[in-house]
């Protein structure tokens, strides 16, 4: 199972180079935690892009939150949360990654690197 980060559904929405290669490339479905939708979702600064979201999500299978993944979000924050630099919603994508065995792409190595056993995959270059 392959999980997609908020940073790299942004780089897919905004049409970044590589992008939509690689998602086409994808041997397997890419699926969205709950939280990377919501932050998606939350990060609308009006109707016209709440709107554009919702229809960019609706095109993605979102894997939610269940009692496991909050449990160990739960042991996870208490762990991590002084060290790693990861934020709540961080926590819950990690737990989430963890509790279904996936790979989680995204851009931020450096801070989910701090989660025993994740496993992490930047998923194409990024051209600033």
């Amino acid at each position: 199972m392959i999980l997609l980060d908020t940073d790299v559904m942004i780089e897919i929405q905004r049409g970044r180079p590589g992008a939509a290669d690689w998602l086409e490339a994808l041997t397997e479905e890419a699926s969205l935690p709950a939280p990377v939708a919501w932050e998606m979702l939350a990060g609308s600064r009006n109707r016209e892009e709440l709107e554009r979201t919702m229809r960019f999500l609706y095109g993605f299978s979102v894997e939610h939150l269940d009692v496991a993944d909050s449990t160990l979000a739960t042991r996870l924050i208490a762990r991590l949360t002084l060290s790693s630099g990861l934020s709540l919603p961080d926590f819950l994508v990690a737990a989430q990654a963890l509790n279904r065995r996936a790979v989680l792409c995204t851009f931020n190595v450096k801070h989910y690197s701090a989660v025993p056993g994740l496993g992490i995959e930047v998923p194409f270059p990024r051209i600033a």
